[in-house]
């Protein structure tokens, strides 16, 4: 079995990959920062959203009260 490839041999920073699971719609964002759920604070999620495509999705809206489940892992 091979080792999964890592984000610097495809070029990229290390970051943290984040899965945002919505009704009908999962959405693959990346962020600078490890996010933290803190709902009193613009939404459920808090992170340093890279707005990149290679990373991942661009947030351009997304409906926080609809949130089904949310997961992230680091990427070296």
């Amino acid at each position: 079995m091979t080792a999964p490839l890592q984000a610097t041999d495809r070029g990229l920073s290390p970051h943290y990959k984040v899965r945002v699971v919505l009704p009908g719609a999962i959405l693959h964002l990346a962020s600078w920062t490890e996010p933290t759920l803190a709902p009193e604070v613009r939404g459920p999620l808090v992170a340093d959203w890279i707005n990149d495509r290679a990373y991942g999705d661009t947030i351009g809206f997304v409906d926080w009260s609809q949130l089904v489940a949310v997961t992230w892992r680091y990427a070296a």
